[in-house]
């Protein structure tokens, strides 16, 4: 996705990622770091309130995805409980089918339907925007914007970035894979 398709602000956005990705490997900011640096300039990229980074995780014959990190309104946050595979089915199959879920009224999104009641209302999310990432053609994360309070529509350079800082993010994995004896990787390089 050339970088022409985004806006100023999501260009910036990408240069300030790329510049903690840069500062992470030549260890300079540590990975806890480098989220509480990254997930605001990308929330500010996207104009959302909430952004998550999750990993994929196998339980038995089912995929789960883990919080790791949750930036909400200018704020690190607790991370969130574990999505799996059999509560969440038709969330799994449409990232699984499509690569990305873009859905502007997040409430009577189909896929969505069985987070409604247990995520959705009570963190008043009417919005959300989810690009899976891989390693070597398995996915690992997943990147989660999330509007609240109202719907936004998601316009194509938000979706553009959210799509870069996913290839961002699988790079990312890759050197943390690839470096996963360090203390600091093994959480979330899988």
């Amino acid at each position: 996705m050339p970088s022409e398709l985004l806006s100023a602000p999501g260009r910036r956005a990408l240069a300030r990622i790329r510049h903690c990705v840069h500062l992470h490997e030549q260890e300079l900011l540590g990975l806890d770091d480098f989220f509480s640096q990254a997930l605001p300039v990308l929330a500010e990229g996207l104009g959302c309130d909430r952004v998550s980074v999750w990993t994929y995780s196998q339980r038995g014959p089912q995929q789960a995805l883990n919080c790791e990190r949750l930036h909400h309104a200018g704020h690190d946050a607790t991370p969130l409980p574990p999505l799996v595979e059999q509560q969440h089915p038709d969330y799994f199959r449409e990232l699984d089918r499509w690569g990305i879920l873009s859905a502007n009224d997040a409430q009577s999104h189909p896929a969505l339907r069985s987070m409604r009641e247990a995520y959705l209302l009570p963190h008043d999310i009417h919005s959300l925007l989810d690009v899976p990432f891989a390693v070597n053609g398995r996915r690992t994360g997943l990147l989660c914007g999330e509007q609240t309070g109202a719907p936004v529509e998601w316009s194509a350079t938000q979706i553009s970035l959210m799509r870069q800082a996913g290839v961002i993010g699988s790079l990312l994995m890759h050197r943390l894979q690839g470096r996963a004896r360090r203390p600091d990787a093994l959480r979330f390089a899988g």
